[in-house]
């Protein structure tokens, strides 16, 4: 499936009419109206192993483009956010990215991260353990950027390098199966976080230069900012499969 969202093209031909903010935009009763382009697209593919068994894809691209009156960003309701249940299970939904901007850093980060492009996709083979109960095996990769350079987080505009700033899960599912809906729960572990210094991105990789990171930042004290673990298991709950 495609999508494709275009906003704020007419109300610029009345751009002359409309009164301006001390930041240049335009404004329609007070508020600035957003200007974009946005396109997004959805790929899933679902192949039977027999009766009860299945592998199954996805992969989601999307990216927009803020121009004329919103220069710097998409609006956050048409942004894009990667983690979650239904995305890349081994982060917490919005909280993922963008590229490889380290927010454990930034003491002024924000719980919502969001940008103007994502790629990610996932794998599942699905099977039965009986009637009611059913598992999955899956792998998410995924990851968002902006299109411009955020001078707020560092490393997470898109780059000709974004396909190496791809974060990596794996992890375990059960599926309670009541006919007319389905309960899931979703264990996803981090397996590759871009974000991280090079010689420990990855879960079986060594946590010195991580915990070298956080000292140079922030001292011997560290450990009293309640700051994240280098790689910590998520659980998700949702309703129905995860796509």
């Amino acid at each position: 499936t495609s999508s494709f969202d275009p906003a704020g093209n007419i109300l610029s031909l009345f751009d002359k009419y409309l009164d301006t903010l001390d930041n240049g935009q335009k404004k329609v009763f007070g508020v600035a109206y957003a200007q974009f382009a946005r396109l997004d697209n959805e790929l899933i593919v679902y192949q039977p192993l027999g009766k009860e068994h299945s592998v199954n894809f996805k992969i989601n691209a999307g990216a927009g483009l803020p121009y004329g009156n919103s220069e710097k960003s998409l609006p956050y309701d048409y942004s894009f956010f990667a983690g979650g249940a239904n995305d890349n299970r081994g982060w917490r939904a919005r909280s993922l990215g963008p590229g490889v901007y380290k927010n454990y850093l930034d003491t002024n980060s924000t719980a919502t991260q969001i940008g103007d492009v994502r790629f990610g996709g996932s794998f599942e083979y699905r099977f039965p353990f009986n009637s009611l109960v059913k598992g999955a095996l899956f792998f998410d990769a995924g990851n968002i950027w902006t299109i411009r350079e955020d001078t707020n987080r560092e490393g997470g505009n898109i780059t000709k390098d974004w396909y190496k700033q791809l974060a990596l899960a794996a992890g375990f599912g059960l599926r309670f199966d009541f006919d007319y809906f389905i309960i899931r729960l979703d264990l996803g572990i981090p397996l590759r976080n871009p974000s991280l210094p090079k010689a420990t991105q990855w879960i079986f990789q060594s946590n010195d230069p991580y915990i070298q990171e956080l000292e140079d930042e922030f001292g011997s004290g560290y450990e009293t900012l309640g700051l994240p673990r280098r790689f910590t298991p998520q659980l998700h709950f949702g309703i129905g499969y995860p796509f």
